[in-house]
């Protein structure tokens, strides 16, 4: 396993409120830092996986797995395509 560098960034409720970095903590997100710049919020994570592409979609899925967040974005995975990402989670790139 290697240790991926990626940033996600995600819609919904505050992220920096207590209830939601508990409640990103309890799906799996111990290995992400909560952030904002300019009205957008986003999560910085150091994960451990397989792949970059198994990194950044069990990123997305735990962040998504919280009640009224969705991923909007990744930034910093360079050798996932916004494409490729889509064609694994059924959406248009």
């Amino acid at each position: 396993m290697q240790r991926f560098t990626f940033t996600l960034t995600v819609e919904g409720r505050d992220l920096q409120s207590g209830e939601v970095v508990d409640a990103l903590f309890d799906a799996g997100c111990d290995d992400a830092l909560v952030g904002s710049s300019e009205g957008v919020q986003f999560l910085d994570f150091n994960r451990k996986a397989g792949s970059i592409e198994e990194a950044v979609l069990s990123a997305e899925a735990d962040v998504e797995s919280a009640e009224d967040l969705s991923v909007t974005g990744i930034v910093g995975a360079n050798s996932l395509t916004s494409a490729k990402n889509a064609a694994r989670t059924e959406r248009a790139p």
